[in-house]
């Protein structure tokens, strides 16, 4: 299949995420560092493995719930909350907002599966709200159910465009999941559901339509297979 060009990447992320009612904010936007400071503490709550601020910075995309009530109750979760929520309230935003790292932002394949994997989070905090934001940052649990399916989505991002086998992309999701301080009973929850997306996969289906997202929004902007 054609590769996209980092143009035609780019542009189709836009779509996705106007599609959704996100706000897409690239690497150089002028909040990213306060965000980039909020989610390195974040990293280190509940016990988990903590991120240096530098990777965070670099390879770190994070997705944030949009002013309002969510966002208000959100800056009351200790030390980290204060720092997203100004961030987000800095922004002006009144709808989910994806901050996008900068090693994602000029490459066009990692571009589209980060953003469809963010857009799995901002589905997440649609349904969910507050609840489900403050059980992410605190429960190993709730970061395995939410982050397994968004890296299923970005394998399948990676094996229909990107050609890359499902074991590889299954290993790769793994190895991205083990950074989440996971213990082992979440570690075990996130791996079923990354098995269970691989078995997808290799049976030729979707994954609930993402590839067919990604596809349309691609030919949206000229890109052809």
């Amino acid at each position: 299949m054609k590769a996209p060009t980092l143009e035609q990447a780019r542009a189709a992320a836009q779509r996705m995420c106007d599609a959704a009612g996100v706000t897409l904010l690239p690497p150089d936007h002028a909040l990213r560092d306060v965000i980039v400071a909020g989610v390195a503490l974040a990293s280190r709550l509940g016990g988990r493995s903590a991120w240096s601020r530098d990777h965070v910075a670099e390879y770190v995309s994070v997705t944030l719930p949009g002013t309002g009530p969510a966002l208000a109750a959100l800056a009351a979760v200790p030390v980290v909350g204060p720092i997203l929520a100004a961030a987000v309230a800095a922004v002006g935003a009144d709808r989910t907002v994806i901050s996008l790292s900068p090693a994602v932002w000029s490459d066009p394949l990692r571009l589209l599966e980060t953003v469809r994997h963010e857009l799995g989070h901002a589905g997440q905090i649609a349904r969910g709200g507050l609840p489900w934001c403050i059980a992410y940052l605190v429960g190993a649990e709730a970061r395995a159910a939410g982050d397994a399916p968004c890296y299923a989505a970005s394998m399948a991002v990676r094996v229909r465009l990107g050609g890359e086998s499902t074991a590889a992309a299954a290993e790769s999701a793994m190895r991205s999941l083990q950074g989440y301080g996971l213990d082992a009973d979440a570690l075990a929850l996130a791996a079923g559901i990354i098995a269970s997306a691989r078995a997808t996969l290799d049976a030729g289906e979707d994954l609930g339509g993402v590839v067919m997202e990604v596809v349309a929004a691609l030919e949206s902007v000229g890109w052809r297979p």
